[in-house]
């Protein structure tokens, strides 16, 4: 078996919730970049307000943190932007 069709093989055998899951942290923490940015406000600007660290932050820049609501919740407070829309 070629390494591409292992590849594929093993893609196709995870499951929907868990590829919807990583696509959605993935995009929570491509709004926060990007929103960041627009502000001009770093992560530790970000951590400060939120009485986060600055580690704790990159994590979730990272795209693969699980987020709650209530997390999402105080940082699309302190963007003053929601990062959801349901």
């Amino acid at each position: 078996m070629s390494a591409t069709s292992l590849f594929r093989e093993t893609l196709a055998s995870i499951p929907l919730d868990v590829k919807k899951q990583v696509d959605w942290s993935f995009t929570i923490s491509d709004k926060i970049a990007m929103r960041l940015e627009e502000l001009g406000m770093s992560q530790k600007e970000l951590a400060s307000t939120l009485g986060k660290t600055e580690a704790e932050v990159s994590r979730w820049l990272g795209g693969t943190h699980n987020f709650t609501l209530r997390t999402l919740a105080k940082i699309s407070a302190a963007l003053g932007e929601d990062l959801i829309h349901v």
